[in-house]
């Protein structure tokens, strides 16, 4: 049950981490990068937009 509320860049990353195959190594790392950013722009549109007028 632990696994199924893993991320899937949190599997990839322990994927990435005894992966011993170069190509496939840089192929986990940008699905990696791609998922942390699509992440981080949900993350960003979520988050209210703090701003105080002075």
């Amino acid at each position: 049950m632990k696994d199924q509320t893993r991320e899937r860049w949190q599997v990839l990353c322990e994927q990435a981490a005894v992966e011993q195959d170069p190509q496939r190594l840089m192929a986990l790392i940008r699905e990696i990068d791609q998922l942390l950013r699509e992440k981080q722009e949900r993350l960003n549109q979520q988050a209210p937009q703090a701003r105080t007028v002075a």
